[in-house]
């Protein structure tokens, strides 16, 4: 019991807001499986594991002091080097993908939860497109590849390859 006769202590505002938002990423995958249920499809969204399980912990500092105010999100590391905390093995050949060997896996991935597989931020048909514009090597090649809808992860690697083109 609290102070006040009768009324319960409640807990810390952090955990309120943690459950909630939790909360709500399961009830948003949930309504997601039933949709597409009921079209008959596999549901596609993706949730990086330590959040769906609430381990905000993992990423972010759990004791944010005033003096951390400025940072990023209050993370554990700079957004550079946090995904590689867990992720390693990514950039384990010798030639990397540009975003992917300097840490900018935020210009691909959703920290948190997407609507696409792997928390890209766009699907794999049009992701890779976003920053790709120029006119590609084996033009002809890919033309047929892109008329067939097949994605540019079925042949390169996005991460880093053996080869410069990180062909698999």
């Amino acid at each position: 019991m609290s102070v006040l006769d009768g009324y319960p202590t409640l807990p810390p505002v952090e955990d309120l807001c943690r459950d909630s938002a939790a909360q709500a990423v399961e009830a948003a995958l949930k309504k997601q499986e039933v949709v597409a249920a009921a079209a008959g499809q596999a549901p596609v969204r993706s949730t990086h594991l330590p959040y769906l399980e609430k381990r905000c912990n993992d990423c972010h500092k759990a004791d944010k002091s005033a003096s951390d105010a400025g940072d990023e999100g209050g993370l554990l590391k700079s957004p550079e080097e946090l995904c590689f905390m867990c992720h390693k093995g990514l950039l384990n050949k010798p030639f990397h993908h540009g975003p992917a060997a300097v840490g900018e896996c935020l210009a691909c991935h959703l920290p948190h939860d997407s609507e696409n597989a792997a928390l890209l931020v766009l699907g794999k048909d049009g992701l890779c497109k976003k920053c790709h514009t120029e006119a590609r090597a084996a033009a002809r090649m890919h033309a047929q590849f892109s008329d067939k809808n097949m994605p540019c992860i079925n042949c390169h690697d996005p991460h880093s390859g053996d080869t410069r083109f990180f062909l698999k």
